[in-house]
């Protein structure tokens, strides 16, 4: 979750001209057996003490494994990964991936 945190932090920066963000909002992904409370302190821990600390925070749980970068970004659940979409072979989330940051805003 620091990783997230990191790359939250780095993304707000980039969109403030390289200015420290003082609050943000973000979307977080969070995969397989993780309930959003247990998402939400373990986001809280790792924010402790940065600028993330205190970010208003939406959570996407997405028990599926599969992500289409061919047409839409679509996440999916799949016996052959095929996305319902496209008709193309999509992406398999890493099992050792249970988090991803989906959007980071400034407030």
């Amino acid at each position: 979750m620091k990783a997230i945190v990191a790359q939250a932090m780095a993304e707000c920066k980039t969109k403030n001209n390289e200015r420290p963000c003082r609050r943000m909002d973000i979307h977080l992904i969070v995969y397989g057996g993780i309930d959003e409370a247990e998402a939400r302190a373990l986001f809280e821990s790792a924010s402790r003490g940065t600028p993330a600390e205190g970010a208003r925070l939406a959570i996407e749980l997405a028990g599926t494994r599969y992500i289409c970068w061919n047409c839409c970004g679509l996440r999916f659940a799949s016996d052959d990964g095929i996305c319902p979409n496209c008709g193309e072979a999509a992406i398999k989330v890493p099992d050792e991936i249970a988090f991803a940051l989906r959007s980071v805003a400034m407030v």
